[in-house]
């Protein structure tokens, strides 16, 4: 009790200091409340519950009856707390049971931490009864091979528009799945005339939360600390390391991973994609000073067709006079480019709809009251206002022009059929020599895009580019390698995604050079922002490192069409659902002395690291090595069958199938040239490395899940991982190897290198990546 007077004494004292002459000078001052609001107190109390924020999300006032609104369910009104996933499962199920008819709740995937992930249809009682048909014409407009241009044109006309709106892409801009829910709520329930228009000529499609664990992980951490402060140095609005990131499970931001569909969530989503052929897609993100909708900044993909920017154009008005309606500021053609295929507004641009990113100001670690550089207080309410307008001004645009946006859609894919026959990227081959595994990973990405692969059957030789050299050269292509022909309706996309260069206007070159050029004599944090968001550039077979060939011809190699089944198209991300279709591996035979596997793949190393986490005993050779009559490299893995138990036959060879490693059963010791075999002295006994990788504050949250997700989910190799706050007191003779990430570190990991120098004399491995390097 005594404590609890002097910090009363404390904070009484501190105010009549602050009400003397002079002292409020250098306070900030707080600004007047809305009215409802009478004070700051008050508001905070609330959480927003008093009218911070003025937008009527009920002001059409028509409503169908037995409807439940979304507070009726959770509890609190819009923009005044953070949904939970399960509430947000409870509302749509609520939902879904007051307005069948027009509501229909699909389970389509699940995440790393098995949360259900919905796609949410809402449209007119009939639309919603031929839901089937609708998807099969949505499908036809894709496939101009077997859809005409006249067919085309009468599918139009009898379907409803497919607009995808897409929430908590990055889960921790929070404002996007709030906004969500009161859509499905407006589109379910409304009785008005626009919001009838709305159900009839469009198919909504509403995806809740394409990051559940990036939201999951954000909303728990500030609805535990909120205390409703506005003051942008409050705790909650500085959520600790890990806590508040767009990321996944495993730390990978989802709004970049549409190019490679590694994780999980992407995949689902990209599978979804494809099934329901949408022509509009928005993509709803946060926080910017004002609201962004598209026309998009420069540059956009020189892939896509003139019409993507055309409508971009058109939707853009749709919803700039949706926001002068309010009298809101938004602003366009500024910061969010529509070059890297991999964001989730290009790459369902690159599937033929209008694909569009939409920036809100509020939500994410504004929370739900933020203080602006002016003084005004932006709500969580009001971020969630700006995308609930944009998302049903973007529904009605899409109405209005619905007959023209569904025809240019079947044109597109038409159009890229055209353009893929022409070239000068007309064939690409990708080489099952050196690394079948790798070469049958590209292709099982590529048909997770939707893209049409084919397997050669029978060995030929071909004429093309080498992607690494960049020469032109004559090489035979194995049976078991892959043929992409550009010549089909994912042409744009496959284009994209495998074009050795991707072009840009000399004139943003210039611009660009002269920035940097200007960037490169000024102190860091003086430095012009670039006109890239971010990603430049990227090609699949170059950044897998493959052996691979582009043709501008067509390529008559003997091949058979490849196809995903559903569960193989959203295979959870790991090593497992990296191939989708057996590939040789196992032993040779039943070894009397070793086994031996030559390095350098993925696989040999998920296979020496499984064996040795098994228990079994594996040595490298340090030396090139004859055995059996058959040359290896130095830095071949040997099991010897005297050093390991009986189990070990049995386990390698279903260890190797797994890896897609074929593993030479040896019948002898005894090399028949050279100096060194599998009994020679150079081959020495591995130790499972133990492994140590930085984690926490100044790592960068992406590269950290990066190396996690490799190391635990690809090649299956355990690590520890560690708080750079300990790393000071960390006992490194207990590890073999120290991994530092990307990132900035301060003072409690500078702290410790001496030891680490120390350590490293005594044999230690110190790893570092980008800024993680630029330390060591």
């Amino acid at each position: 009790m005594q404590r609890l007077r002097t910090a009363s004494a404390l904070f009484l004292a501190g105010a009549a200091l602050a009400a003397a002459p002079g002292a409020a000078q250098d306070l900030p001052q707080i600004p007047q409340q809305p009215a409802g609001c009478r004070s700051e107190m008050d508001a905070r109390l609330a959480f927003g519950m008093c009218p911070d924020s003025t937008f009527d999300f009920y002001a059409t006032r028509s409503y169908r009856e037995g409807v439940p609104r979304p507070e009726e369910v959770l509890g609190y009104p819009v923009g005044s707390w953070h949904t939970t996933y399960g509430r947000m499962e409870r509302y749509l199920d609520a939902l879904a049971r007051a307005a069948p008819g027009r509501v229909r709740v699909m389970p389509y995937g699940k995440s790393v931490e098995h949360h259900v992930m919905y796609l949410v249809a809402v449209s007119s009682e009939e639309n919603i009864g031929r839901l089937d048909a609708i998807r099969a014409d949505l499908q036809a407009l894709a496939d101009p091979r077997r859809t005409s241009a006249a067919q085309a044109a009468a599918i139009a006309a009898r379907t409803p528009i497919g607009v995808w709106i897409n929430a908590a892409n990055d889960g921790n801009e929070t404002a996007a799945f709030e906004a969500a829910i009161q859509l499905a709520y407006q589109l379910a329930a409304g009785e008005d005339d626009r919001t009838r228009a709305l159900r009839d000529g469009a198919l909504t499609l509403i995806n809740l939360a394409h990051n559940p664990e990036s939201h999951e992980r954000h909303v728990a951490w500030y609805n535990a600390f909120v205390t409703g402060d506005a003051n942008p140095v409050a705790m909650e609005h500085r959520a600790p390391w890990g806590m508040s990131t767009n990321n996944n499970h495993y730390q990978f931001d989802l709004n970049r991973d549409a190019l490679g569909l590694v994780q999980t969530e992407s995949r689902a989503v990209a599978a979804e994609l494809q099934r329901w052929r949408p022509q509009v897609f928005a993509d709803l993100h946060g926080q910017t000073t004002q609201y962004f909708f598209p026309p998009a900044a420069d540059p956009v993909n020189p892939f896509l067709p003139p019409q993507t920017e055309r409508w971009l154009e058109v939707f853009g008005r749709g919803n700039a006079a949706a926001f002068d309606r309010q009298g809101w500021p938004y602003f366009t053609r500024d910061v969010f480019d529509l070059h890297y295929p991999g964001y989730w507004d290009s790459y369902p641009s690159f599937h033929g709809a209008t694909g569009m990113t939409y920036e809100t100001d509020g939500g994410g670690n504004r929370g739900v009251r933020w203080r602006r550089d002016d003084g005004t207080i932006l709500t969580f309410a009001d971020g969630i206002a700006g995308h609930f307008v944009a998302s049903l001004a973007t529904i009605e645009t899409a109405v209005r022009n619905r007959e023209a946006r569904m025809r240019d859609f079947h044109e597109f894919f038409a159009s890229a059929v055209r353009e893929g026959s022409r070239g000068p990227l007309r064939t690409v081959i990708i080489s099952a020599d050196p690394d079948p595994h790798l070469a049958a990973r590209i292709a099982t990405t590529l048909l997770r895009h939707g893209i049409e692969v084919r397997r050669v059957t029978s060995g030929g030789r071909v004429t093309g580019t080498d992607y690494l050299t960049g020469r032109r050269e004559t090489r035979g292509v194995p049976a078991g390698s892959y043929v992409v022909d550009l010549a089909q309706p994912a042409s744009r996309l496959a284009r994209v995604l495998l074009a050795p260069e991707t072009p840009l206007p000399q004139s943003f070159v210039r611009q660009e050079s002269e920035r940097r050029a200007r960037n490169a004599r000024r102190a860091e944090g003086q430095q012009e922002r670039y006109a890239f968001y971010d990603v430049t550039a990227w090609n699949l077979p170059m950044a897998h490192g493959a052996s691979a060939l582009w043709t501008g011809d067509r390529v008559g190699l003997a091949s058979e069409p490849l196809r995903l089944e559903e569960g193989a198209l959203k295979a959870p991300g790991g090593w497992e659902g990296e191939v989708a279709w057996p590939l040789p591996g196992g032993v040779t035979g039943r070894a009397a002395s070793a086994y031996v596997w030559p390095a350098g793949t993925d696989g040999a190393t998920r296979l020496l690291a499984r064996l040795m986490g098994e228990g079994f005993n594996v040595a490298v050779s340090s030396r090139d090595l004859v055995v059996d009559g058959a040359d290896f490299p130095r830095g071949t893995f040997v099991a010897r069958t005297d050093r390991n138990r009986p189990e070990l036959h049995a386990r390698i060879d279903a260890l190797a199938r797994d890896a897609g490693v074929r593993v030479l059963a040896s019948q002898t010791a005894f090399q028949e040239r050279g100096a060194v075999g599998t009994g020679s002295g150079s081959v020495r006994t591995l130790r499972a490395p133990r492994i140590a990788v930085l984690a926490g504050d100044g790592v960068d949250p992406t590269s950290y899940g990066a190396l996690w997700f490799h190391l635990e989910r690809r090649i299956a190799q355990p690590f520890t991982p560690v708080r750079t706050a300990d790393f000071a007191s960390l006992p490194l003779d207990e590890f073999d190897v120290v991994v530092f990430p990307d990132g900035r570190y301060g003072a409690p990991v500078a702290a410790g290198t001496d030891r680490l120098r120390d350590w490293v004399r005594r044999g230690g491995a110190a790893v570092g990546y980008a800024g993680g390097a630029a330390f060591l």
